[in-house]
């Protein structure tokens, strides 16, 4: 479902996205959390007024990195000079005719046309989202997508494969049979960094995270405190602990609720979208030329 999902979010912004530039001016000035009053004036430049949601649309189309590094006192200075600075380079520009050239025309009509395109798109799906009933309907027709891996969580003593191996692995299993804490014995034995950091603990794992030999003698394991007998694996000589076993279960509902929500909301816009735009092909007259 994930892989589908992202499919349709790439097409329902493909053209939200088409320029930084559109994203920075169409930014929603109430999402950049300002800091004074939006509509106060900051600065004239030949009578045309700069306003603080404007500082705040520059962070809020920043990101919230550059927002971090910009929204303050210094900051908010700088981007209101830079904003001043764009002021007077377009007036220059327009004293200089530079607003009539092919390049700015073609320039503008692009951005203008995307622009347009993502405010109609804006307008088609505004009110698109799945219900609580389709949800729940999704939820209970695809029960293989909600369910969690079985898992186990295990300890292991890890030596070295070499001529000394078998006398080493004797050594470990009569301490075991005395009584020695697992969790020593790896401290004492074991060359893996699990050894010093937990006892040997590896914590939670499900199929496929570990090498085969292991992984199939960890799930044989039935019961809490179950050991395995030594394993090999191109990693050296294993012995294994059951500490957990988590078996296969379906995520609850209304903990899974959100993502169904948002994945089938995305299906929905995509389908409008695509509702849209065959509804426009038959209004307007498009021709395709090779």
């Amino acid at each position: 479902m994930e892989k589908k999902f992202l499919r349709v979010v790439f097409l329902f912004f493909l053209i939200a996205f088409a320029s930084t530039a559109i994203a920075a001016l169409a930014a929603d000035p109430e999402g950049a959390a300002p800091v004074k009053d939006p509509e106060k004036v900051l600065a004239r430049v030949e009578g045309q007024e700069i306003r603080e949601k404007e500082v705040d649309q520059v962070l809020t189309a920043a990101g919230p990195q550059a927002a971090m590094m910009y929204d303050n006192e210094q900051g908010r200075k700088m981007i209101l000079d830079d904003l001043v600075s764009a002021r007077l380079l377009a007036l220059s520009a327009r004293k200089q005719g530079l607003d009539e050239t092919p390049e700015f025309k073609s320039a503008l009509d692009v951005f203008t046309t995307n622009f347009l395109a993502r405010a109609a798109i804006e307008k088609a799906v505004e009110d698109v989202t799945a219900t609580d009933e389709e949800c729940k309907k999704f939820y209970d027709e695809n029960p293989d997508q909600f369910v969690t891996q079985a898992e186990v969580r295990a300890r292991h003593i890890l030596i070295t494969d070499d001529v000394t191996s078998a006398d080493k692995i004797a050594l470990i299993q009569e301490e075991l049979k005395k009584g020695v804490s697992f969790d020593v014995l790896a401290v004492e034995h074991s060359i893996d960094p699990s050894a010093q950091q937990g006892g040997g603990d590896l914590g939670f794992f499900s199929r496929g995270r570990m090498v085969p030999e292991f992984e199939e003698a960890a799930f044989a394991l039935k019961e809490p405190g179950d050991m395995s007998e030594p394993v090999q694996s191109s990693f050296g000589w294993h012995i294994i602990k059951l500490e957990e076993k988590k078996p296969a279960a379906v995520m609850p509902y209304d903990d899974i609720k959100p993502q169904i929500e948002q994945y089938l909301s995305n299906e929905k816009r995509s389908q409008k979208y695509q509702e849209v735009l065959e509804a426009l092909k038959k209004e307007y007259k498009v021709e395709i030329l090779d």
